[in-house]
């Protein structure tokens, strides 16, 4: 998000930022100043990935905040229902906006590399289950490349680009096949 805040001001386009968990937080208006920069960079430093969230209901707010087509790029796991997240994305596409969806997963949460007994524990429900990994790790990275399959297949079908990654990749190295693959079809 960083990088592409400063490509984008570097280049004179407003960025803004819009943080969320259940309801939208931090909301940082467009400009295209580089002061707006360190703004958005302060911003971001204070996130972090714990508790609920409500993306349908967050996406559902920011597309009500949006007077002008925007360029809308969406930073998740996406680890919530997908029907109404699908519908939300959908209405921002329809509504003329540019939606890119980067997705963005723990290395672990991709690889499962886990091995022996555990217990997974869901930071955002609370709950607890003990797994056997030799058990689990087959099922559930078929069951993670499915979701991601789906994914980029229902995206794709709405004109929404979808951009998987992981922890474990450079991000300048992902950030730049996905540009010119974007520019190659723009």
């Amino acid at each position: 998000a960083a990088a592409l805040a400063y490509m984008m001001i570097s280049q004179q386009d407003p960025v803004g930022l819009v943080t969320f968990d259940t309801k939208l937080g931090a909301n940082v208006p467009p400009r295209s100043r580089r002061s707006q920069l360190p703004t958005i960079l302060s911003q971001l430093t204070k996130l972090k990935a714990e508790g609920k969230t409500d993306l349908a209901g967050s996406l559902i707010q920011l597309a009500a905040m949006l007077r002008n087509r925007s360029l809308v790029m969406l930073f998740s796991d996406l680890l919530t229902e997908e029907g109404p997240m699908l519908k939300a994305l959908r209405n921002l596409r329809h509504a003329g906006h540019d939606v890119i969806v980067f997705h963005v997963l723990d290395e672990a949460e991709v690889t499962f590399p886990f091995q022996g007994s555990l217990q997974l524990h869901d930071p955002e429900s609370g709950a607890s289950e003990p797994v056997r990994a030799a058990d689990a790790a087959e099922a559930y990275r078929k069951t993670i490349q499915e979701f991601r399959d789906r994914l980029d297949r229902e995206l794709s079908e709405s004109r929404i680009d979808y951009v998987p990654l992981d922890t474990s990749m450079q991000f300048d190295k992902a950030l730049m096949e996905y540009l010119v693959s974007r520019r190659g079809r723009y």
